[in-house]
């Protein structure tokens, strides 16, 4: 983009006419231009999030079925992250950088864990490109997804598809050190089968120790789909609410549009995005 960029630039600018940079318009135009083509450089040049890289290394590589493990250990320019952000990893310069969230908490040992899906080429091939002890640049962290931002007099709900389950991997990991700020949730997991899932063991133990949290799974293959009316069961629909969505845009749509209809009160619908794009 920023080649081509450059090239529409040399292109107006040899076209219009030499009276026309003279013009209010024509020097507006040469300001919005000479800005472009300075981040267009800076862009060429690899500078954008150069500040937030760090170098690193894979310590472990662990693949079950279609979601790979990845766990590691970033140097001292890494200055930690908060649950639920996620990070641009490069594994190849060839390849270039891709956005995956961060599913582990800070631990204070500059140590990242993703959770990687085979969703397309790149992701799919991954344990045969990646090793242990090979380097990788992370970028970040990003996101507002964060376990922080909550507001303390709405209920809360978290809803998970699939693999959006990492962010609340992560805060649910920050919170078993201090058990007591965990707040009373009603969290929704979404998956294709209960029994062949490998989240579902690991959000039982981690949602044992948080009293509050109480957990719910749904198998669509058992025939358990999570609709919005399940979301205010227990005459909770006219409290203030918020909803924590990461997973498939058709699930968000239909609780969105469902909410619509059958929540009385105040709802925040907050989701976390997967396209970047």
């Amino acid at each position: 983009m920023p080649v081509l960029y450059l090239m529409l630039v040399l292109h107006g600018a040899m076209l219009a006419p030499p009276g026309y940079w003279t013009q209010p318009a024509g020097a507006l135009l040469a300001l919005f231009l000479a800005v472009g083509v300075g981040a267009s450089v800076i862009s060429l040049a690899g500078m954008i999030g150069h500040r937030r890289q760090a170098q690193g290394t894979v310590v472990s590589i662990r693949t079950e079925g279609d979601v790979t493990e990845i766990t590691c250990r970033v140097d001292g320019k890494w200055q930690g992250h908060r649950p639920g952000q996620f990070a641009f990893i490069t594994f190849s310069r060839l390849e270039g950088a891709h956005p995956f969230t961060i599913a582990s908490a800070d631990r204070g040992d500059r140590t990242t864990t993703f959770f990687i899906k085979a969703l397309g080429n790149f992701t799919r091939n991954l344990t045969h490109r990646v090793q242990i002890g090979q380097p990788v640049i992370i970028e970040g962290p990003y996101g507002r997804f964060q376990l922080d931002r909550h507001s303390p007099k709405r209920r809360q709900i978290w809803v998970a598809g699939g693999i959006g389950i990492t962010p609340f991997l992560a805060w649910l990991e920050s919170l078993q050190t201090r058990p007591g700020e965990a707040r009373d949730v009603d969290f929704h997991y979404c998956t294709r089968n209960c029994e062949s899932d490998r989240f579902v063991e690991r959000l039982n133990v981690l949602c044992a120790t948080l009293p509050g949290v109480r957990l719910h799974i749904h198998s669509t293959e058992h025939g358990d789909i999570l609709t919005a009316g399940e979301l205010g069961l227990g005459g909770n629909e006219r409290k203030a609410a918020e909803l924590w969505f990461c997973g498939p845009r058709g699930l968000a749509d239909a609780l969105k549009n469902g909410l619509k209809e059958s929540w009385k009160g105040s709802l925040r619908f907050h989701q976390e995005a997967f396209e970047m794009r």
